[in-house]
């Protein structure tokens, strides 16, 4: 590996042998490979395995205490309590080791390969969105994964969305296939006048077999500890509403509160976004409002929006959900009406959620 810029160079090896050492596969916020140990001599008898690595660039002293954080996080998740039940839907750490450049030291994390994030998953089923009675499966891993992190880890995850949610790879023998063909026929790559190669990401391991994949929840860069004083305004209901706001894009295949920007300028729109919460779910309490440190920027002294309207006049529950309907349609209502309230505390807790009658209404 070479340094570049604020980042570790990373290159595919091309080996005499005919054992391919690693595949490129897809990642979204470092470089992730997937990449194969290369045993030789007196290691020959060991299990070959893959892994996909991530290689934080640090050249900054707060990416390098951010990097240090997030494995602190990885190794509290990892070793809290292995034997509740959302252990194993969350991802750990194979390992850590550390690069060095000129311009720093850079943490590198190694995972168990993972097929694909849920935006993906979800475009495996007819109209890209994820059938209700496979969502309902899918989220009972990720409460159990959730109350695992909140009460057994006291981390609060803060960025739960389709990417960091993703399907585990249901055969090995896929990534050892996608490693070979990788090898006998390599995908298209760039060489820059610089030295540095681009290579094509591999993300594609075709249909899988198995209408439902195991989930996993992962990137914990942005996680803070829930049992310390320093995680300002985040709780652990905080996760709820974002799983709560995050069923949308994959059981309608829409954002929720979708126009939240300027359509000009596509840009976030706060005072629009507050808009769109109020018509979804009432004007904010009065307290609540008394508790926040940047309420004036959104509302007047006795409680008036100060954005002007422009949610939809019909925007609600009922009219946001098209893909199901009658019975099962009531009961999600009722269900994610649980998760999206004003009140933080008011919210139901994973374990709580755990319990709700729609999870399971397919199953009796």
């Amino acid at each position: 590996m070479e340094s570049y810029g604020n980042f570790h160079l990373s290159h595919v090896p091309r080996p005499s042998t005919q054992t391919p050492p690693l595949a490129t596969v897809k990642g979204d916020h470092s470089q992730t490979f997937s990449e194969r140990s290369h045993r030789r001599g007196i290691w020959r008898w060991l299990k070959e395995k893959y892994v996909a690595l991530k290689v934080n660039s640090s050249a900054h002293h707060s990416r390098q205490n951010a990097a240090q954080a997030e494995l602190d996080i990885l190794r509290r998740i990892s070793e809290a309590n292995p034997l509740h039940k959302g252990w194993g839907f969350v991802r750990h750490p194979l390992d850590s080791f550390t690069l060095q450049n000129g311009l720093g030291r850079h943490l590198s994390l190694a995972f168990e390969p993972l097929r694909e994030p849920l935006w993906i998953y979800r475009q495996r089923f007819i109209g890209d969105v994820i059938p209700s009675d496979v969502l309902k499966i899918l989220l009972q891993m990720m409460l159990h994964g959730l109350d695992y992190l909140h009460s057994e880890c006291h981390v609060i995850h803060t960025d739960l969305r389709p990417d960091n949610i993703m399907i585990k790879v249901e055969d090995p023998s896929i990534l050892e296939n996608s490693a070979r063909d990788e090898y006998e026929h390599p995908l298209p790559q760039k060489s820059c006048s610089d030295g540095r190669t681009i290579y094509l990401s591999r993300n594609d391991f075709g249909i899988s077999d198995k209408i439902t994949g195991i989930i996993q929840i992962t990137d914990f860069d942005l996680s803070v500890r829930g049992d310390r004083p320093n995680t300002g305004f985040y709780s652990y209901s905080a996760d709820i509403w974002s799983l709560g706001a995050m069923l949308w894009d994959v059981l309608e295949g829409k954002k929720l509160f979708k126009e939240v920007g300027p359509l000009e300028a596509q840009e976030y729109d706060e005072l629009n976004h507050f808009g769109h919460i109020a018509a979804l779910l009432g004007p904010p309490p009065k307290e609540l409002l008394d508790r926040g440190t940047r309420t004036d920027r959104f509302y007047t002294s006795d409680g008036q929006f100060k954005g002007r309207t422009v949610a939809p006049s019909d925007f609600n529950f009922e009219s946001s959900i098209c893909n199901i309907h009658d019975e099962d349609k009531r009961m999600f209502i009722e269900f994610v009406q649980r998760m999206m309230k004003w009140r933080p505390e008011e919210r139901s807790t994973a374990k709580e959620l755990l319990q709700d009658p729609w999870l399971y209404a397919d199953f009796y």
